[in-house]
């Protein structure tokens, strides 16, 4: 877990943070371009040890001895543990990619220092750079028991510190409840007990048509201008906002759920797969490209996966026990929850569902939702098989992310 916290670096701090910012990705993707043109049979192998002393040579002969030698190890750390968890959870973890610069701005400082100024302000210390202050709004005792903290930039130009530690357990009381839960458009989630759960509009009215001439006028400037770059700026600064309602309202319900139910069935969707573009190729171009496009734009507007990640984080860890199972979800939306006769002309549009064999009438989310948590209980209850297998939710079992000891 890790608690973050806004940063307010001075003006002469600034440039001490970016050229942070720039060695530790410089390191990465050198280091990253050495790993991957690595070939089996070849004598020695490249380990974090050879990385880092092949690094000190190079501070020796470069610039790089002008920046921070923590930061630059750190980064190195980094990649090693990234491989580390690629190797060990290939299902779970991607290979580590290129850092890119304005996308990935960021370091870890290892050899954490931090010191309370009152009480809304404290300070961190950064290498080559000294006590730098940020914004206090969680419990003192959580930041100075951190073992380490990593800085970041954002698109938007805002600084971050998050300082790594154990994640807290969610205080609970057995509910005996089971819920079902069916992910949508329309409604972001809608719950087997005839629930909706709907994400606020994450900007105003106001700030999404800010939003779109902005984009209008970022497609007509020249690339590399000072104009766009203020542009993209401006946007982003409205996508950050975006970002930061949708974790606050995905953070308040998924505690909620987890406080209020011992058992929560989930769709297990492929969002990747739903969102991927439908243009085609020169060859064979696609259909209904425009439409395809809004609807993915919508589906990833929701939020689906950080929704998943982190009620799963938070069932792991409350105090009393909290079971999630991901369901396939195919045919629960045409499936009548009460007789369960399958036909696709049981779901008249997209919020009406009347099955053509018992007359039963529902929402469609909410039959679906129930259809979810029916195909969860035939197996964890009764022992039978059903058209959705249930997988548990299980640990990812990463590497831990937070500074490794020194070899």
């Amino acid at each position: 877990m890790s608690i973050r916290e806004r940063l307010y670096p001075r003006e002469q701090e600034l440039a001490v943070l970016v050229r942070h910012c720039g060695d530790a990705r410089y390191v990465w993707n050198l280091a990253l371009e050495q790993r991957n043109l690595w070939v089996r049979g070849r004598s020695q192998k490249i380990t974090c040890n050879n990385q880092m002393n092949e690094l000190s040579e190079a501070r020796k002969a470069t610039w790089l001895k002008e920046g921070s030698a923590a930061i630059q190890q750190q980064a190195l750390r980094d990649l090693d543990r990234a491989f580390q968890n690629w190797w060990k959870r290939p299902d779970h973890f991607g290979r580590p990619t290129w850092r890119k610069k304005d996308m990935n701005e960021g370091f870890a400082v290892r050899d954490l220092s931090v010191r309370r100024v009152n009480r809304k302000w404290g300070q961190v210390f950064i290498p080559k750079c000294g006590w730098v202050k940020f914004r206090v709004t969680r419990e003192w005792s959580d930041i100075e028991t951190a073992s380490s903290a990593r800085v970041t930039l954002d698109r938007s130009g805002r600084w971050f510190v998050s300082f790594t530690r154990p994640g807290p357990q969610i205080e609970r009381e057995l509910t005996g409840a089971v819920v079902g839960i069916d992910m949508g458009v329309a409604h972001t989630a809608a719950t087997s007990t005839g629930q909706f759960l709907d994400i606020p509009k994450l900007l105003s009215k106001g700030e999404a048509q800010r939003k779109r001439r902005l984009q209008r006028k970022l497609a007509r400037q020249v690339k590399g201008s000072k104009r766009r770059s203020r542009t993209k700026l401006a946007i982003a600064k409205l996508s950050a906002k975006e970002s930061d309602r949708r974790k606050d309202w995905i953070e308040k319900t998924t505690t909620e759920l987890v406080r209020n139910y011992d058992l929560i069935m989930l769709e297990d969707l492929k969002i990747k797969n739903m969102t991927r573009s439908a243009k085609g190729t020169v060859e064979n171009p696609g259909t209904n490209v425009a439409q395809k496009a809004g609807l993915d734009r919508a589906i990833l507007e929701q939020g689906w996966g950080m929704f998943r990640q982190r009620l799963t984080d938070k069932a792991i860890n409350a105090i009393t026990p909290v079971e999630i199972i991901f369901v396939n979800p195919a045919y629960t939306s045409m499936r009548c929850s009460e007789c369960g006769h399958m036909e696709p002309r049981n779901r008249k549009s997209q919020a009406d569902f009347c099955c053509l064999a018992c007359g039963h009438t529902d929402n469609a989310d909410v039959n679906a939702a129930r259809n979810v948590i029916a195909a969860g209980l035939a197996v964890t209850e009764r022992g039978g098989t059903t058209h959705a297998e249930p997988t548990k939710a299980r640990h990812s079992d990463p590497v831990k992310r937070q500074p490794a000891e020194a070899a």
